[in-house]
């Protein structure tokens, strides 16, 4: 029997596979370390590695071999397994995107029906499209699916399918059907239809739903579909594996139908109770149920008249509004600091109120790729960090996670902004703050950066069209620094939304894959991704570069596993928030 590597033992930075051409481990994607993602190559892939304890090896290299060959837009390429005397791993594709969890966050009463059906329209006809030839997901859940401009993907797709049991460590226990509890743990293309019916039942309620019992938890009625259609819903979202639904594409066809011709809901509030009891009841407490209201009717019928009674009239109070206590926007704090479970403090970060705004180069004195400028709207405000991410912010998340600590260049750490930093590396930072705090952190999108920059300005520069001392750090903007090195965090004046350095001291990286122009960018605030995505963007120039390079609208690419003295980054926390909250002017 081969000794393969222990997964639980590997390490950021670790080389693994061939030895000509290896995986460089980036940053572990679960508590266990047995899911990574690594780059080959200047590409980024997703590594599972092989756990004897789950199951038999060949079980697993059997079946990442017959996931490899499914194909469609609404699922992650898989990739032959890769098998040694060492490593067994099976390889993906990375997704990016943000998990489905993260997305309903922002819809804590629920997604817009039109939201829905683009979530969950590809994801139906992919799960039909396989379960037609017998394979499944098996592990769908919220962070089994991401999306991507709008689109569900799902991921993982029948990674965990090799293992004996799938257990909470690879699935949301919420999402497990019963027959996952059985001590012969059975899975079939069934099990993803009910977990699908959860999802979708997240997507139109709430993700808090999910900790209602679905029996008699769920609603009598939605207010954007109607009686027939959310009957419907509600029967294929029980636990009997005879009335899940058979086609998953059907589900989203009806809740289609509601968009575009709603029906006008027509059950009393009677008559909803009476079925949201009947669901509760066994068929033969149904049949009991029956006898007896046959035989009152009888008796009912049959028994003698009696003299009327004076009829007492009560008239019921009027009712009284429901009080509910939310906090606004405007209540949250304008500068966030949030403890670390670690102990210290995650970044500094500025409240930023919803805005809409001109993107992209405004003077006629860009580059083709800030073209065409065009109006964006951030429907939601965010947090962005006041200050780049520092030596002593980063150098904590290295030592917390053995990663090696970036070289300073001699110039110091401290309070001078991290550099020599891949977007990988920034992105493993935002993944740790987002663990050590229990809110969502990432990396600005471009839509964010140039709002956060511009300040409500339509100059290159927040502070006008031409670089004045005091203001930036860049080669020739009049400080002390300029072609030299960094400069510590917060030496420059901070622009009007109390943010410093937008403009020079180091560039910084963004979410969004690059693109060459902005034909087809996106109108709302959202991270652009693109189906091969060689190259992130950075923002903002740096002390190296000239002051053109630092305006508002500049941007420039970059191999994502590429490290530079000029580059670090900043972060956005993201805030939870419905829909109905008022949007600034």
């Amino acid at each position: 029997m081969n000794d393969f590597y222990d997964p639980t033992k590997l390490k950021i930075g670790q080389h693994v596979g061939v030895e000509l051409d290896p995986y460089v481990l980036n940053y572990p994607m679960d508590s266990h370390k047995t899911t990574w993602v690594a780059d080959q190559g200047g590409r980024p892939f997703v590594l599972r590695f092989f756990q004897s304890s789950k199951g038999k090896v060949e079980d697993f290299l059997q079946n990442s071999r017959k996931y490899a060959s499914v194909k469609h837009p609404a699922i992650t390429p898989n990739y032959p397994p890769f098998y040694s005397n060492l490593w067994v791993f099976s390889c993906s594709a990375v997704c990016g995107g943000e998990n489905l969890y993260s997305f309903l966050g922002k819809y804590p009463d629920g997604a817009p029906l039109n939201v829905v059906i683009s979530l969950f329209d590809n994801i139906a006809k992919a799960l039909d499209q396989v379960h037609r030839n017998g394979l499944f997901h098996g592990h769908l859940d919220l962070n089994s699916i991401h999306v991507v401009n709008g689109l569900g993907l799902m991921t993982g797709f029948g990674s965990h399918n090799w293992m004996k049991r799938i257990e909470s460590s690879e699935m949301d226990v919420r999402f497990f059907p019963p027959e996952y509890l059985k001590k012969d743990q059975q899975r079939t293309p069934a099990s993803d239809s009910f977990a699908f019916m959860r999802l979708l039942m997240a997507a139109l309620l709430g993700e808090s739903i999910l900790d209602k019992d679905f029996t008699t938890g769920l609603p009598d009625t939605h207010p954007n579909l109607s009686d027939s259609t959310w009957g419907r819903l509600l029967k294929w979202s029980r636990e009997s594996e005879r009335h899940r639904p058979k086609s998953l594409t059907e589900v989203i066809r009806i809740i289609r139908a509601n968009l575009y011709k709603p029906e006008v809901s027509d059950s009393s509030a009677t008559k909803r109770a009476v079925k949201r009891y009947i669901r509760t009841l066994s068929p033969i407490t149904i049949g009991a149920g029956a006898f007896v209201a046959t035989s009152l009717v009888a008796a009912i019928v049959l028994w003698p008249e009696t003299p009327s009674t004076e009829k007492v009239v009560i008239t019921p109070k009027a009712a009284q509004p429901e009080v509910v206590i939310e906090t606004s926007f405007e209540a949250l704090p304008q500068i966030l600091e949030e403890p670390l479970i670690s102990g210290g403090t995650a970044p500094r970060i500025e409240k930023i109120p919803p805005a809409t705004f001109i993107m992209g180069d405004q003077s006629r004195m860009g580059d083709d790729n800030e073209k065409p400028a065009h109006e964006v709207d951030i429907p939601n405000g965010f947090y962005i960090s006041k200050y780049e991410v520092t030596f002593d912010q980063y150098d904590k998340f290295a030592r917390a996670t053995s990663r090696e600590l970036p070289p300073d260049n001699g110039w110091g750490r401290g309070k001078r902004p991290v550099i020599n930093v891949s977007w990988y590396d920034a992105k493993a930072y935002t993944a740790w703050i987002s663990s050590e705090t229990n809110a969502e952190y990432r990396l600005p999108t471009e839509i964010e950066w140039e709002y956060s920059a511009r300040a409500d300005s339509n100059t290159a520069f927040w502070y006008g069209d031409n670089v004045k001392q005091g203001y930036s750090v860049c080669d020739s903007c009049g400080s002390q620094w300029d072609g030299i090195s960094t400069a510590p965090v917060g030496s420059q004046a901070s622009n009007p939304l109390g943010l410093f350095d937008m403009h020079g001291n180091v560039a910084e990286w963004v979410e969004d894959c690059y693109h060459d122009t902005y034909d087809g960018a996106p109108t709302n605030n959202q991270v652009w991704l693109a189906n091969q995505c060689d190259n992130r963007v950075l923002r903002g120039g740096s002390w190296f570069d000239i002051p053109r390079v630092g305006r508002s609208s500049t941007r420039y690419r970059a191999q994502p596993d590429l490290k530079a003295s000029n580059w670090g980054f900043r972060v956005v926390r993201i805030i939870q928030q419905s829909d109905d909250l008022p949007k600034s002017e």
